[in-house]
Order: structure tokens, then sequence, then C-alpha cells
């Protein structure tokens, strides 16, 4: 059986804070409840987990020396973070359920992979410890992979890009389609019926963007699953599916996309994507360098889902931050404020940055209004759009999120 784990905390105040009376106490990793698809977890495995649980150490504040590496939200209250401390081994991932009000973290010191499952839980794997989840109660259960079946009321859709952690579980060949987890039972599997490509099939230039949107305002509930730039049909044409029913059924999209290759090398890459309300999607076409800014080279627009057409751009060049959808259609921009003297050496340090909102149809974007100051690393600073709301990175300990692109709130994870 389990080791007891000594102290996991609940609340993510202060070391001297108790955690909060109306939360359950953390004590043991409990097992989670069996499931028909699987035998039950083996003593040995529940054995292995609890000893490296033992070493990992429960974190209520995230101090001052450990440095927000990324933030991925599922919900408007629901998010889980990643800290990086003074040594590059040193992680802690953090997980909230009322938007960082209240949290628990682990410390842990080994290579570490997450993915977050929504209702404030989040998978873990760290070494060669078996994985589990992290509740926002701080209980602890070891993660199921589980066969292929449908949606029901007890599930949630898995929204961000999961391939890395499937590689790191060895569960990677199942990996070619959308995934749902059942939080409570510490499971998650393949949607059975739901669209395939979404990692195989991207070849080796073009990034994998997060591929399913939920609760996009104006898309009157239905799912947006993007399998992302075909390079090989019909001379290029961006692909994606659209559920209406929860993902029981699929209607699959293919749009002109003509953005083509310069050269034989990898000379461009889509590196992200926005949809927004209605028939909106947004491309946009970036060159990179090692450790330096995205620079953005195309924009690429649609307002119908039947053709792209190319946006001109009032900039020579932008370094480029994200871009996302307001709620009444405007694309949202994040430009990277690189320095005039900007060389390799500054490519370590914080830059901020701004947002520009640019609506379809206007001769060219302009500064937002009352928008969030953006401050980062410059592989982190701009815009985010996840788990329907957006991200802006203001610090390196703090984010502003907005649900429509206009209003914001000033957040600390981990605080």
């Amino acid at each position: 059986m389990l080791v007891a784990l000594a102290a996991l905390a609940a609340g993510c105040t202060s070391d001297a804070q108790q955690p909060r009376s109306e939360q359950p106490q953390p004590g043991a990793p409990t097992e989670a409840p069996p499931s028909a698809a699987n035998e039950p977890i083996s003593t040995a495995r529940l054995a292995k987990l609890a000893a490296f649980l033992d070493e990992a150490k429960p974190i209520r504040h995230v101090g001052a020396k450990f440095e927000l590496r990324e933030v991925k939200y599922t919900s408007s209250t629901d998010a889980v973070a990643e800290f990086e401390g003074p040594k590059s081994s040193d992680r802690i991932i953090a997980t909230t359920d009322d938007n960082w009000a209240h949290a628990s973290g682990l410390w842990i010191s080994w290579d570490v992979a997450y993915l977050p499952l929504g209702r404030g839980a989040v998978a873990i794997k760290a070494g060669s410890s078996p994985p589990f989840v992290l509740y926002p109660s701080g209980e602890v259960k070891p993660l199921r992979v589980t066969e292929p079946r449908a949606l029901d009321a007890d599930s949630e859709l898995l929204k961000i890009d999961l391939f890395a952690f499937l590689y790191e579980i060895g569960a990677e060949e199942k990996s070619d389609g959308l995934w749902a987890a059942n939080v409570e039972a510490a499971e998650i599997f393949p949607l059975a019926g739901s669209p395939s490509g979404h990692v195989w099939k991207l070849l080796p230039c073009d990034w994998p963007p997060d591929h399913l949107w939920q609760h996009v305002p104006g898309r009157d509930g239905a799912l947006v699953s993007v399998s992302g730039y075909q390079r090989n049909v019909d001379d290029g044409v961006w692909r994606f599916e659209t559920s209406t029913d929860m993902g029981q059924s699929w209607h699959r999209t293919d749009v002109r996309l003509p953005i083509g290759r310069t050269s034989v090398r990898c000379d461009y890459g889509v590196s992200t994507h926005a949809v927004g309300p209605e028939h909106l999607q947004a491309i946009a076409v970036v060159d990179w360098w090692t450790d330096a800014p995205l620079s953005l080279r195309e924009l690429w627009l649609t307002d119908d889902e039947k053709e792209f057409r190319r946006v001109p751009l009032p900039w020579e060049r932008m370094f480029f931050g994200g871009i996302a959808f307001a709620a009444d259609g405007a694309l949202l921009l994040a430009e990277v404020k690189v320095p005039a003297s900007y060389c390799q050496s500054l490519t370590c340090n914080p830059l901020p940055g701004r947002i520009w909102r640019w609506v379809p149809g206007e001769a060219r974007p302009k500064v937002l209004s009352d928008a969030p100051r953006l401050f980062g690393p410059f592989w982190a600073v701009g815009i985010d759009p996840s788990g329907g709301v957006i991200v802006a990175r203001t610090g390196l300990r703090t984010i502003a999120v907005s649900n429509d692109g206009y209003t914001w709130t000033k957040v600390s994870p981990g605080r």
C-alpha cells in the first residue's frame, strides 16, 4: 500500500498559513476507482509512486527565486503553471481551480512532463516515477490510460497539445486524435471517432498547433479541431473538423492556403493560429532563429472558412508574440519590442511588448488602448489563448487574463 505523503499543501499562500478549512486535507495518495477497461494498479507501482512522492517537496507558496515558465488555462478558473528554479533541473508544477486564489504544487528535481486535465487537475510524469494526477485539494492518484471510448458526462476534452506527455508515458502510438479525461477517476483515453492527423500528419517544418478549440464566442458551442497545414493536399490547405454535438460526429473542412515554400529548407513555419467568432480564423507565418524572438512574415485570414487571403502588414518586420481573437471578432497581435541595439547577448533578458488590434476590413492595426503592458522572456512575452481566455504575459511571475480581449484581470500564479 501507499506510504503517506507528509504535507501536500492545499493552499498557495505563505508557508505559515494553514490550508483552507473547507478543503479536504491531503494525506496518502489514493488509488483511483478501478476501470472496467483495465486491471487494478499493481502494489509495486503504487509503492514506487509513494517513494517518489516522499522525495518530492509539497509547495504552498512559490518563492521569488522561481520564475514562471508557462501557464495553461483549461477554463476561466482552472489552470496549471510551471516554474523554473535557479537550477534548470528544479521545477514546480502548480494547479488551481479558482484562478490562483489557492493552489497545490510539487517541487520536483527531475525531468518532468505534465498535462492539464481540466477541473484544476494535472497529470504529471517525473523521472522514472509512474504518472500520477495532482488535484487542487492536494490529493494524488495514479494515472490510468484506458482504451478509446465515447465522451460522457464525467469526461473533459483535453485542449492542450499532449504528444510530449504521451511520449513520456509510452502511449505516443495512440496520439493520432483527440483525447479526453475522467478527472475524478484519474483516467485519460482516446476519444472514439475523433478526427485524426494532429501529430503524425504534420510535416517537420510545421509547428503543431493546440488543436482543440472550445467555448469560442460566436461559435454556438461548436468544437473546432485543427489539424493544421497540409502541404501535400491540393497545393496546400488548412484542415480542421467541426463538431456541433460534443464530439459525437465531425465535419471536415479544407480551406485553400497557398503559402508555399521558397526553398527546400524549412525557412518558414506556421507558429500559431487563432479561431474566432462565426467563420473567422487567422494564421501567422513566422521566421525564427535560435535564441531570438519570432519575426512575423505573413498573416492570413479567412472570414468564410472557404479561402484564406493574405493580410497586408504595415511593418517590414515585427517581432511577434502571438495572436488571439477578441469576442467582437477583432484580431489581437502581440508585438515584442526588441531594442535597436538587439544582439544575441540580449536574448536571455526579459523584453517588453504591446498589443495591437486589427479589425478585418480596416487598412492597418492600432495599438489596443487599456491593454496590459507585456513583459517577459523573449520566448514567452506575448499573448496566448487557452481554455476560452486570453493570457497575456506581464512579468517574470505575473500575467493578465481576459475573457473578451478588452477587460483584463491581473493574476500572480503560485502566490
